[in-house]
């Protein structure tokens, strides 16, 4: 069995220690590499379905104080637990600091173009949250739940018009987010006694990763800690994770989102590992 990553294209290993060894070797330049980039997520099979979703269906005891109202737009640009093209998972909790700190400073643009033509909306009417939802009510069929990235902005100030038709439609579009990784966690299926730390974080987080089930094994990874949502989000019309969308309401009568926090660190689980390369 041959072992290859994104990070060395060009080589195949012919044991994982051997690809172990090579990742340890540059991990400091990757790590490096990572948090100096500006990603666009729908190039890393983050983009997100604008299919609308029906809050109605959210589990009443996750509800809390963030009402919906028709006269907003509720957006959902990112989702966690999803293991990317770039060998990362998100992991509930980081936006956290993007909440506190880009409140009314981003916009809604297209295709990730920062001007004028293409604003959707004006960063001062862009409001931004958090919301944990049941990957079941984003039709897929991962278990468990998913922390959303959601913009909420008002529907009378959206500047393109057919932007405006999409969202209102239901037709397919989707969302992008533009962002900064700034803490991760280096995850290696490693038992050699020097990898100890590396270890526990793959044990750590790896019953996080939702989509695990799409790889046949899955020797590293890197879990993102915190993020920073940089300047915009963007619509786009394609991409390849369609895991969230629109937020809506179906009723007419008032529904609730559910804002969130991450309050526990994640906890050590043992997982049955397949066999075969990344």
């Amino acid at each position: 069995m041959k072992y290859k990553s994104i990070h060395f294209p060009d080589v195949e290993f012919e044991t994982k220690e051997e690809l172990f060894k090579e990742l340890k070797d540059n991990l400091s330049v990757i790590q490096d590499q990572k948090k100096g980039k500006i990603y666009e997520s729908y190039k890393k099979g983050q983009s997100i379905n604008m299919k609308p979703i029906d809050v109605s269906k959210f589990d009443i005891e996750q509800q809390k104080a963030l009402k919906l109202d028709d006269n907003y737009y509720y957006v959902a640009f990112n989702s966690t637990r999803v293991l990317d093209s770039h060998d990362d998972v998100h992991i509930d909790g980081l936006w956290k600091k993007t909440i506190q700190e880009k409140q009314f400073k981003n916009y809604v643009v297209t295709d990730h173009e920062l001007e004028i033509l293409n604003t959707v909306v004006r960063k001062e009417y862009v409001e931004i949250f958090t919301a944990k939802v049941p990957f079941a009510v984003l039709g897929k069929s991962y278990e468990g739940n998913t922390e959303i990235l959601i913009y909420k902005f008002p529907k009378d100030k959206v500047q393109i018009s057919i932007v405006k038709e999409w969202l209102d439609s239901g037709d397919e579009l989707q969302g992008s987010v533009r962002m900064k990784y700034i803490k991760m966690a280096f995850c290696l299926d490693s038992n050699n006694p020097e990898d100890e730390e590396f270890k526990k974080n793959y044990d750590k987080y790896y019953q996080y990763i939702a989509n695990k089930d799409e790889f046949e094994y899955i020797p590293y990874y890197f879990a993102i800690l915190e993020a920073s949502n940089e300047k915009e989000s963007s619509f786009v019309l394609y991409g390849s994770n369609q895991v969230t969308g629109q937020v809506q309401s179906t009723k007419k009568t008032e529904a609730e989102v559910i804002t969130s926090e991450i309050k526990e660190e994640p906890t050590n689980v043992t997982q049955k590992r397949k066999l075969s390369v990344i």
